[in-house]
C-alpha cells in the first residue's frame, strides 16, 4: 500500500507523488485553485494530473466542521447531483469533488472544508476569524475587495474572514478570486522580484476599495497585516514565497 508520500486515486491509473508546487495549479479533482503541497503524477511531460492533498479519493472518512454543528460531511469523488451545488463557505459553485451532509443538505469544496476558522501569525497581535454575517450580527465593515457586506449565491451566503476588532472584512470567495488574479498578473509567482511597484499593484488588487496613499502609517500597517493573514489563510504554508509583498513600504 502506498505511503503518505505516494497515494492512489480512483480516477487515475498511476500512483501520485506528494510534492510542493512553487506556484498555483488547478486541481483535477475539485477544479479549484491549489498552491503548495499536492499529489501529482510523476510522469513529467506525459501527464499533468494534480490534486489537492484533501482531494485524494482513497481512504476518505466523514468530516466534521466546527462551523456546521450536527453535520457529517461525506466525501464524493463525483458530484451526485444534476446541478452544481454552492459551497456553504465560499458560495461558489462546486464543479468537482466535494463534501456533502445529507442531513442538512450542505455541500463544501474539499479545500474550503479545511480552512482555519481562527488564525494568527508569529509576531502579530491581530487575529482573524472565519465568520458568517447574520441579521442579528452584521459586520461593521465591508469587504475590502468587492465593497459589500454580504456576498451570496442564491440562498447560500459567503463566509468572511474578519479582524478581531471587526473593522476589517474579506469574503472568502473574493480572496480566492484575488489570489488567482494576482498570480495571473505575475505578483504571486515565486522568484518574481518584489519591488515597490509590484508590491503596490498586488496590494491595490487585493484592496481596490482602499486608497493606500491616503491612509496613515498605522492604518496601512494594520491593513497589510490583515491582508497577510487572510492570504495566508487561503494559500497556506507556501505563503513565504510571496511574503515580501506584504512588508510595509514605510518604516
Amino acid at each position: 500500500m502506498p505511503g503518505l508520500d505516494r497515494q492512489k486515486d480512483g480516477e487515475h491509473g498511476h500512483d501520485l507523488k506528494l510534492e510542493n508546487r512553487e506556484g498555483l495549479f488547478i486541481c483535477n479533482g475539485c477544479k479549484e485553485l491549489g498552491f503548495g503541497n499536492c499529489y501529482k503524477c510523476p510522469r513529467v511531460g506525459f501527464c499533468n494530473y494534480v490534486l489537492h492533498v484533501g482531494c485524494i479519493s482513497e481512504g476518505r472518512t466523514p468530516l466534521s466542521n466546527p462551523l456546521f454543528k450536527n453535520c457529517k460531511f461525506q466525501f464524493y469523488q463525483k458530484n451526485p447531483f444534476t446541478v452544481a451545488p454552492a459551497c456553504r463557505i465560499c458560495a461558489l459553485d462546486i464543479q468537482g469533488r466535494m463534501y456533502h451532509c445529507s442531513k442538512r443538505k450542505y455541500s463544501l469544496h474539499p479545500y474550503c472544508a479545511t480552512l482555519h476558522t481562527t488564525i494568527t501569525l508569529p509576531g502579530s497581535d491581530m487575529k482573524i476569524k472565519l465568520r458568517r454575517g447574520t441579521k442579528f450580527n452584521f459586520f461593521k465593515s465591508k469587504c475590502l475587495k468587492c465593497g459589500k457586506r454580504n456576498r451570496s449565491s442564491g440562498n447560500v451566503q459567503c463566509l468572511s474572514y474578519v479582524s478581531s476588532d471587526d473593522n476589517l472584512c474579506y469574503h472568502v470567495a473574493c480572496m480566492k478570486e484575488a489570489c488567482r488574479d494576482n498570480f495571473v498578473r505575475g505578483y504571486f509567482r515565486p522568484g518574481i522580484r518584489s519591488n515597490e511597484r509590484s508590491k503596490f499593484l498586488a496590494l491595490k488588487n487585493l484592496a481596490p476599495k482602499v486608497e493606500l496613499s491616503s491612509v496613515g502609517q498605522t492604518s496601512e500597517v494594520l491593513l497589510i497585516r490583515f491582508l497577510k493573514l487572510v492570504v495566508f489563510a487561503i494559500l497556506g504554508e507556501p505563503f513565504d514565497l510571496i511574503a515580501p509583498l506584504f512588508q510595509p513600504s514605510r518604516s
